[in-house]
Formats: C-alpha cells, sequence, structure tokens
C-alpha cells in the first residue's frame, strides 16, 4: 500500500516521530551503562508514568498508577491465573453458588491485617461491600452491580443475595470489587486518612509516602510464609517514558514501565535488560459524548463511521507502538469470550474513500471539536496522529492534554465532547469490555441505546454459554454500526528491568505488578 503522509499542525506523521526519536540523545542502551548486578541487595527502584500516587484505598477511584500500588498492599478475594484464565482462591478461600441468587463466600483463617489490626474476619468483607454500596462508588457500575443484601454468617462465611444471576460473580464482582479494606482501620483513621496511607493484608506494606514517592516494606505477618521475597520496593512516578528508560540505563531504577516504544528495539540489543511485552486486555479508542450534546455534529451516526474509516489503525501500531499493539476495531480481545476477529469491519489502513461517500451521502460537512487525553505520552503522540487523520475529512481536533485526575473528572462526570484514551479491561469475563462503557447505566457511558442495554442486560444475566456468546456477537455487531467508541490497537504491556531481578510474572493489566515474586538472583 501506498505511504499516507498525515499533517496536522504543520506536522507530519513521519517527521513528528523522528523527532521523538532525537529526544532520546546520544543514550546507547546496546552498549552504555551498565545496570546495578544486584546481588545482596533486598530492595527495589521501580519507575512507572504519571505524577502523584493520589487516593490508595480500594473504596475510592484510584487511577492506574495508585491500583499498582493497591495490588502490593491489598490482597483480593481472589486472583487470576493469566494462563488458564481461572480465578484462583485468595482471601476467599471458596464459594458456592447453592441457588442462581446466592452466593456463599468462606474466608480464609488466620489472615492478619497488617500494623496489628487484626485477623481478616468475614465482616471486613461485608463492610467493604456495603461501603460501597452506600456511597455509591464506581465499583455499582463495575463489579458489585449485582448485590442486593449482604450479610456474615459466623466469623468466615458471607452471604450474598444477588438481584439478577450473575455466572461471572466470581471473576468480576470477586475479582476486581474484591479488594477488602479493615473495617477497624477504615473506621478508626476515616475514609480520609484511610486512602492516603491504607491498612491492607497484602505482601507489602506502607512506610512512607510522599506526592510522586512511595516506600512499601515488607509485611512481617503475611499469611503467605515464603513471600514477599525483598524487603523494600520503592515507586517513583516519572511522567517522561524516555528519562524512565535513561534511569534505567543508568542504575537508578531496576524496573520501569511503559518505556518509549521507539527505543524498546535497542532495549532489546542490551544484555544487562530483559524486556517483558505482553497483550494486554486493553485497548486505546475514542469516545464520543452523545449524552450530553443533542446537538453536536457527531450525533450522526454517519460521521462517527466515517471517523472510524479514516483511522489507519496499523499505523497507530507501528508509528505510536512500533509494532507492540495488534488493530482493532471491537471491544473483545484475543482469548475472551464472544471474541471472532480483531478487525471485523474497519480495514487496518483505513478507507478515506469510503469516509467521504458516508459524509457526503448524509449531507454532512466536517466539524471542530475538542479531544481530551490525559497524561500519558504515548496517548498525547496517539491523538496527533489521529487528529492528522481525521483532517482529511474536514474534522479538526483541537487537543487538550490533562493530568489524570483532571481527565478522570471530565470524562466520568460527562463533561467533555470527545475523549481518546486507553483502558484495562478488569476481569477475564466479556462483561467487562462492554457494560460499564455502553449501557446507559455504566459509570462511564456516554451513550443511551435501548437495545444495546437489552442486550447487555441480557448477556448478564444468561447462564448458558453458547446464548451468551451469541448475545455478546450481536454486542460487539451493533457497536460496530453505532460507533460510540471507536477502537484503534490493543497495546502490549511492556516492562523492562535488571536482568538479575527472577520472578517477576507479567499480567496482561495495567495496573496489577505485584512484586511479592520477585528477587534479586
Amino acid at each position: 500500500m501506498a505511504q499516507r503522509t498525515y499533517r496536522s499542525s504543520g506536522v507530519t506523521r513521519r517527521g513528528f516521530n523522528t523527532g521523538l526519536a532525537t529526544t532520546f540523545g546520544a543514550l546507547t542502551l546496546g552498549t552504555g551503562i551498565a545496570p546495578a548486578i544486584g546481588q545482596g541487595k533486598t530492595d527495589l527502584n521501580v519507575g512507572i508514568f504519571g505524577g502523584d500516587f493520589g487516593n490508595l484505598s480500594p473504596v475510592i477511584r484510584y487511577d492506574i498508577q495508585g491500583g499498582i500500588i493497591a495490588y502490593q498492599v491489598f490482597d483480593g478475594l481472589v486472583s487470576i491465573n493469566y494462563g488458564t484464565r481461572e480465578i484462583v482462591p485468595m482471601l476467599a478461600e471458596a464459594w458456592t453458588n447453592p441457588d442462581p441468587l446466592t452466593w456463599r463466600i468462606k474466608m480464609r483463617e488466620g489472615v492478619k491485617w497488617q500494623k496489628g489490626y487484626g485477623e481478616v474476619t468475614a465482616e471486613d468483607l461485608r463492610y467493604t461491600w456495603q461501603f460501597h454500596l452506600d456511597s455509591k462508588s464506581f465499583q455499582i457500575g463495575t463489579a458489585l452491580f449485582p448485590i442486593d443484601s449482604i450479610k456474615t454468617d459466623g466469623k468466615y462465611v458471607v452471604e450474598v443475595k444477588t438481584k439478577q444471576p450473575f455466572g461471572a460473580f466470581p471473576g468480576v464482582t470477586m475479582g476486581y470489587g474484591g479488594l477488602v479494606i479493615s473495617a477497624k482501620a477504615h473506621t478508626e483513621m476515616g475514609n480520609d486518612a484511610y486512602s492516603a496511607v491504607p491498612i491492607g493484608s497484602g505482601p507489602f506494606q506502607i512506610e512512607s509516602k510522599r506526592g510522586s514517592e512511595i516506600i512499601l516494606a515488607k509485611n512481617p505477618d503475611y499469611w503467605q510464609p515464603d513471600k514477599p521475597k525483598l524487603d523494600k520496593v520503592i515507586y517513583r512516578a516519572v511522567p517522561d517514558s524516555t528519562t524512565r528508560l535513561q534511569a534505567l540505563a543508568k542504575g537508578e531504577f531496576d524496573f520501569i514501565t511503559h518505556p518509549d516504544a521507539q527505543q524498546v528495539g535497542d532495549v532489546r540489543k542490551n544484555s544487562d535488560l530483559v524486556v517483558s511485552s505482553t497483550p494486554g486486555w486493553n485497548w486505546d479508542y475514542q469516545m464520543f459524548n452523545l449524552v450530553g450534546r443533542p446537538d453536536a455534529p457527531f450525533q450522526a451516526k454517519a460521521l462517527r463511521q466515517a471517523i472510524s474509516y479514516v483511522i489507519d489503525r496499523e499505523a497507530i501500531a507501528n508509528e505510536i507502538y512500533y509494532g507492540e499493539a495488534t488493530p482493532t476495531d471491537n471491544a473483545i480481545p484475543a482469548g475472551y469470550m464472544g471474541y471472532r476477529d480483531h478487525l471485523l469491519k474497519y480495514p487496518k489502513n483505513g478507507d478515506i474513500q469510503k469516509a467521504q461517500e458516508l459524509i457526503q451521502a448524509a449531507g454532512l460537512t466536517g466539524y471542530e471539536v475538542e479531544v481530551i487525553t490525559s497524561d500519558k505520552d504515548w496517548l498525547r503522540r496517539e491523538l496527533e496522529l489521529v487528529a492528522a487523520m481525521v483532517s482529511q475529512i474536514g474534522i479538526t481536533y483541537k487537543i487538550k492534554n490533562l493530568d489524570i485526575g483532571g481527565y478522570n473528572n471530565l470524562w466520568l462526570n460527562k463533561n467533555y465532547d470527545q475523549a481518546l484514551e486507553d483502558i484495562t479491561l478488569v476481569a477475564p469475563d466479556p462483561d467487562a469490555t462492554v457494560w460499564w462503557f455502553l449501557n446507559s447505566k455504566g459509570s462511564s457511558s456516554a451513550y443511551n441505546n435501548p437495545e444495546m442495554d437489552a442486550l447487555l442486560d441480557g448477556a448478564r444475566g444468561e447462564l448458558d454459554a453458547a446464548k451468551r456468546e451469541t448475545m455478546y456477537h450481536q454486542i460487539v455487531d451493533l457497536t460496530l454500526e453505532e460507533c460510540p467508541m471507536i477502537y484503534h490497537v490493543n497495546p502490549n504491556l511492556i516492562r523492562v528491568y535488571n536482568k538479575n531481578l527472577v520472578g517477576f510474572e507479567a499480567t496482561p493489566q495495567e495496573y496489577v505488578e505485584k512484586m511479592d515474586t520477585v528477587s534479586w538472583g
């Protein structure tokens, strides 16, 4: 296919990315300064993206970098075997579903809260979920929606009644909604203080927290006696991906996330470093606020379809992720129930002629619109590239870059016109790929379609796997037709670390990077 050049504000696609290469300067990872060997070390220095870590409590919405910390400090009711996608017991030792509307959860005995707050019991789980329900937290729309009532049955058993049958209860409700807080600590400290320095039951506890740096120390009372291996993990948030990579090469960090994808090829040449690249349970996407702007030009379905047709998804995969991503046009990634293919309707290189025909047939014209994105530098570059693509059909994207807190404030309150962002899926069930984003009652949905609501709600309650899969096919097909969201790529999650680190288990979830199995070899 002939090479296209996208122009936006005088910047070509190729020129834009060539500029990125020069920012790396003279640092040569193949022959540069070798990272520290690590012999005898019992601590780990980690560089992640972003700024202030913000809230760390599971009962208040946390950002990705906050989630990375929370999953070190808290154990969930269950975890995921990412190889088999099976749900694995953690704080919940066992669970049963004696009838379609009842779940009984048996808590593991003898697990202790950090810093002397006693044993983890059924009351802590009841308190946690009841607090979510009473405070109408973010989890109501994502994981705890089926809960009708909760009660304890003795010291270690919780009985939950649900509003409807929900076969994905262990993976979604007990999974994403299963970080349990200490009822005693939360009551004594108060919600705000607990969110800053929470008490958990996980392998690490917070030693200190200051803005963009957090020090975690080994939990001496952790219930798994062979974990964690490290004494301390020091996290520092650094917004710029090149800066993180340079710090790793100099030995200032032992482990980083989200390196500049353009540099990963050079990183792989460095025998002192390991590159972990894992297909993520995620996608980059555009979203339209279809409920907040009834008079907006993008209310026209043909115009949204035209935008999807003009997107060169392969260019995004190559120019932003340098091949560490897969072009996609739909919400269900490979491995999930309901997956059929990455591209079901829209060509990987786009179709400008089709996009122009749609606009002309509908009697539409281009428009100018503000598009928001967060502080992930690669998404900001992606938005520049996408803005150049849509300019070919007369649409002007006025880019507004925000920090993650500012972005979430506008996005979750539906106070925006269009957005470009990424998302990590919270469970290995297709409900997690669509309901939250497309149901009119979903906490991040900016779309209201009774047909879609009926399909999404029906799929949640359907227990027959074959029927349920068919419903997810229908949901995806309706999304491809309506384009309330436009999907770009499924990016790989890339972590780079010192070769002498052993035991890191990569996950396909951006906010789960557990360090309890990591040690220096």
